[in-house]
């Protein structure tokens, strides 16, 4: 069991450093994300995610990244939602539960022009990771931002994407 704790974390840590993105623990963020008026690419960036402005509470939502460049990327093809930071707008990270049990490091190419799925979503977080999400919540209404870095094939410099949305308040009743 120690040895298995040890490597999630050699692991985690190797994830870390090898994609630039925060790893699902990591203490919260005291800075704010900026919020965008839509979703659309961090200025510059050759992968931006594809979502829509806003969601009632608890919908079910797939995430999804298209390149908009003439580089091709990589993503991570097993656990895509482990590799990617989650904050609310106070800066607050949390962990999704397709983002838990995150062992499996498998690069998958996405083109030029291509548009890929990574996970469907709940949009929940998970309040009890024990190994995968054994207990999750709805997040409240409010703005949210996902960020990502995607390493190009080859030699180049990692895009990074980010993008903020709304939760509105469910009108079931």
């Amino acid at each position: 069991m120690r040895y298995r704790v040890a490597m999630t974390l050699v692991l985690m840590s190797l994830v870390a450093a090898c994609t630039g993105t925060t790893t699902q623990g990591a203490p919260s963020s005291t800075r704010s994300p900026t919020p965008s008026a839509s979703p659309s690419p961090v200025s510059g960036s050759d992968i931006r995610f594809v979502l829509d402005n806003s969601y009632p509470v608890g919908h079910r939502v797939a995430v999804r990244i298209e390149n908009v460049g003439d580089v091709t990327y990589n993503y991570q093809g097993m656990y895509q939602a482990c590799f990617l930071s989650y904050t609310d707008a106070h800066g607050r990270t949390f962990i999704i539960p397709p983002g838990t049990h995150c062992d499996m490091l498998v690069k998958v190419p996405i083109e030029p022009g291509e548009t890929k799925k990574l996970f469907t979503w709940d949009l929940d977080e998970c309040v009890k990771d024990q190994w995968g999400c054994v207990k999750s919540q709805p997040l409240d209404p409010g703005t949210y931002t996902i960020r990502g870095r995607f390493q190009p094939v080859g030699d180049g410099s990692p895009a990074h994407a980010e993008t903020t949305f709304e939760i509105q308040p469910s009108t079931q009743g």
